[in-house]
């Protein structure tokens, strides 16, 4: 599966797929979680933040747990025991193992981070050594070999220089794009004052972000790259493309008290949960973010056959020739004797006149396939696209797909 997801970034706020970020009469957003991030549960919707007031997982110390668990549903509306400790304190306690509770209050959402390095000087045998230093560049240096094989950029010195410098990363949430993204669909549009200046995309699949759309002298150059699996995005300040001014507009990309800036790839998502508040200058800047994801499903695969001579035979009424003029009953010549008239199967064998009528042969239309388990019991039904003429001479197999949860 291929789910569809698009982001957008405006003045600090991120939008999952052009969805309001509602506000709550207990929270800033009626699902519980902040703005413009995905919650994975959904339960505790406009409730108040205390976590006595919320549903909440929790085990309980007692020596027969599950008997009082099952018994004692009192629990559960915040009502315990006499001699138990209440809620509020007793959730402090952990160390007592009085009660340990969870929260259901879990989300996710994309971030952006710029990620510096600095120059540590680290002795060695040969004496001392300069090295430009940054734990998450060297993480993402070595996940970045992985791709070698598809993304010529991630070779020799190019590689090297590319996680020497600054890198704007954009880390998206295994949530949202399952296994990996889908190769070819990561699209990246960038906006000042509502009209599109630049657009990447990774058009040969193989994780280079290439500007499509833009100024002359960064239309056609690689910007940035995708990690498939990790669900990041990245831009190089090495990559001379991604630090090339877009728009001719001065904009506080890092916050109010950072020094202005033409818009540039290496400030893309700026505003996207990085902790940066900006000014009025900001505001003019928007970034939009569309790929697929790409989920695996674990399926069972029937096949189900009707074969020839069988299944040509209809409880439906209309599969009969029944007159409602009179009463189907034949006669009756006592009490305990009892016949219905012989009915007559219809005939809707097609012939090749027009409104002609053929030889009677039994013909049905299968609409439904029932599954059953090999004591006869039905365990599903699968209703069909369109009903399948079926007539004695015909053998049909139908292929079932089953989604296993």
């Amino acid at each position: 599966m291929h789910p569809e997801w698009g982001f957008f970034i405006y003045n600090s706020e991120v939008f999952i797929n052009n969805s309001q970020n509602i506000s709550g009469s207990h929270s800033e957003n009626y699902k519980g979680v902040p703005p413009g991030y995905l919650s994975l549960y959904e339960i505790n919707n406009d409730r108040p933040s205390t976590i006595d007031k919320n549903i909440f997982p929790f085990v309980e110390s007692n020596s027969n747990y599950k008997t009082r668990f099952r018994k004692d549903l009192n629990n559960l509306v915040n009502t315990r025991k006499s001699g138990s400790s209440t809620w509020s304190s007793a959730l402090t306690t952990i160390n007592n193992q009085d009660v340990i509770a969870g929260n259901y209050r879990m989300s996710a959402s994309i971030t952006r981070q710029f990620l510096t390095t600095s120059v540590k000087t680290v002795q060695g045998p040969f004496g001392s050594i300069s090295l430009n230093v940054n734990h998450t560049s060297s993480t993402l240096k070595n996940t970045a070999v992985q791709y070698q094989t598809i993304n010529p950029s991630f070779k020799g010195s190019d590689l090297d220089a590319m996680f020497t410098g600054s890198i704007n990363m954009i880390n998206v949430p295994s949530i949202f794009y399952g296994s990996e993204i889908k190769k070819g669909t990561v699209e990246l549009n960038y906006y000042i004052t509502g009209t599109l200046i630049a657009t990447a995309k990774d058009e040969l699949e193989n994780g280079q972000l290439f500007c499509t759309f833009g100024t002359a002298s960064v239309s056609g150059s690689i910007v940035g790259h995708v990690l498939y699996r990790e669900g990041i995005v990245l831009f190089p300040s090495s990559s001379s493309p991604s630090s090339t001014s877009l728009h001719a507009s001065n904009i506080k990309h890092a916050g109010a008290s950072s020094a202005a800036d033409n818009p540039k790839w290496i400030y893309f998502g700026a505003g996207a949960n990085d902790g940066i508040t900006h000014d009025t200058t900001h505001t003019s800047a928007s970034y939009d973010i569309n790929f697929e994801g790409t989920t695996y499903k674990n399926t069972m695969t029937m096949f189900c056959h009707a074969n020839k001579g069988e299944l040509n035979y209809s409880n439906n009424p209309t599969f009969k020739t029944i007159e409602h003029s009179s009463s189907i009953v034949g006669f009756s010549t006592s009490s305990f004797t009892y016949s219905d008239k012989e009915v007559q199967i219809k005939n809707i064998a097609s012939s090749s006149f027009y409104k002609g009528e053929d030889e009677f042969r039994k013909v049905t239309y299968i609409s439904k396939v029932g599954v059953y388990d090999e004591n006869d019991n039905l365990l599903m039904t699968v209703d069909l696209a369109r009903p399948y003429k079926k007539e004695e001479d015909d053998d049909l197999t139908f292929k079932i797909k089953y989604d296993l949860l």
